[in-house]
């Protein structure tokens, strides 16, 4: 289990990437002589790398034993971080980002599918669920730790903290990790194809409508608390750290629950538990008290989810599981796109207090599309073609049959 917490190390890293620059613009911003706006495209650029980035370069790199992508693209994301730190220019710091956001990418789904691979099936959720219990501590340690650093020192020193993470997991995962072979000779085209294995399209669709239900959200909770106005701003660092552990305990928990239920039953109860947290939001910012326990049940039942989803994406995709959830990273990272576009339209048009209303509503749409993925099934008795279902079942399979 260690390697799987290694495994975790590494996305606590891309974690605290990922979260932190918001809280370092206006430094970066003073120091390079930039506009907010023009700063803020550094966490564009790398949110779009990622996006693009995960399924193109599962594909490329189909073939590479596991344990020497995760290495390499570990590597690779230190380097990009490590670039920006010492980023002379506006430009290099672009393109730091960029390599930062590939090796991301790459890392993220890479790990996922290792720690499934590496544990018995009727552990699988649990791993999935350690591996991204580092995503969720960076929201609750990772990035407070990296602002504070950026605070005392400055914003390179908090860029260098991040590069020292993953060569940390670079370490201890090259001496660990058994060799796991690449997944064949599978060309990008093929590769991209596992999209259109029956009950992909509307489980991506799930996670994409997932996303935007909290991050429309998410994205302006700042805005909706000044609003309200129960919430000082001394008070919010802890309002995020309740989030945070709230968090941590909603996948640790989504993990164990994937080994128990069905694949679709699962991401079920937890959307549409999280669309009722979500609706409930609305007159809980009301009070401090309100706030305080909603962001961090509202933090439990979103990441309770996500083990669950990717718990069932490797359920349909089998062989192309890790391509799948490469292709889900891809969607979450568009789904923050579109919540951030809903979340700005609704800002804009003075309906801040609507926020939590459209993201409930967002969920339930989240619920539809896994409705209609789950009907398909049972509508069409040969759901998955033989190419999604794992080597192992197939066997079994053809040997039940004589």
């Amino acid at each position: 289990m260690a390697r799987i917490w290694l495994l975790a190390l590494g996305m606590f890293a891309i974690g605290t990437d990922l979260f932190i620059v918001s809280g370092l613009l206006p430094s970066v911003a003073g120091e390079l002589g930039l506009s907010t706006a023009a700063a803020g495209q550094t966490v564009t650029v790398f949110a779009i790398t990622y996006a693009v980035a995960a399924p193109v370069l599962a594909g490329v790199t189909a073939r590479v034993d596991r344990r020497t992508l995760l290495v390499a693209v570990l590597a690779v994301f230190a380097a990009g971080n490590a670039l920006s730190a010492v980023a002379p220019s506006y430009a290099v710091l672009l393109i730091s980002r960029v390599v930062a956001g590939a090796g991301a990418a790459l890392y993220a789904s890479t790990a996922s599918a290792v720690a499934a691979g590496v544990t018995a099936p009727e552990r699988r959720g649990r791993a999935l669920a350690v591996v991204y219990a580092g995503m969720t501590t960076a929201i609750a340690l990772g990035v407070p730790l990296g602002s504070a650093i950026g605070e005392v020192a400055s914003w390179r020193w908090a860029f260098g903290f991040v590069t020292l993470l993953a060569l940390a997991t670079l370490a201890g995962l090259w001496p660990s990790l058994p060799s796991v072979p690449g997944r064949g000779p599978a060309g990008i085209r093929r590769r991209l194809a596992a999209v259109r294995i029956r009950r992909a399209p509307a489980a991506l669709l799930t996670t994409l409508l997932w996303v935007v239900g909290t991050f429309t959200v998410y994205t302006y909770l700042g805005a909706a608390l000044d609003r309200a106005g129960q919430v000082g701003a001394a008070q919010r660092p802890w309002l995020l750290l309740l989030f945070g552990a709230g968090s941590f305990a909603g996948v640790m928990a989504g993990g164990r629950l994937a080994d128990r239920v069905g694949p679709a039953a699962g991401p079920a109860g937890s959307i549409g538990l999280l669309a009722v947290v979500l609706a409930a939001l609305a007159p809980a910012l009301h009070s401090a008290a309100g706030t305080a326990v909603a962001l961090a049940v509202w933090g439990l039942v979103h990441w309770c989810s996500f083990p669950l989803i990717q718990h069932r994406l490797l359920t349909i995709g089998g062989d192309d599981g890790d391509m799948l959830l490469a292709l889900n990273n891809s969607a979450v990272y568009l789904g923050q796109t579109v919540a951030g576009a809903v979340g700005g339209l609704l800002a804009g048009a003075g309906r801040l207090g609507s926020l939590p209303w459209a993201g409930a509503g967002f969920e339930v749409l989240a619920l539809l599309a896994l409705a209609a993925g789950a009907r398909r099934t049972v509508n069409s008795p040969r759901s998955v073609p033989d190419r999604a279902v794992p080597e192992s079942a197939r066997r079994t399979r053809h040997g039940a049959g004589g």
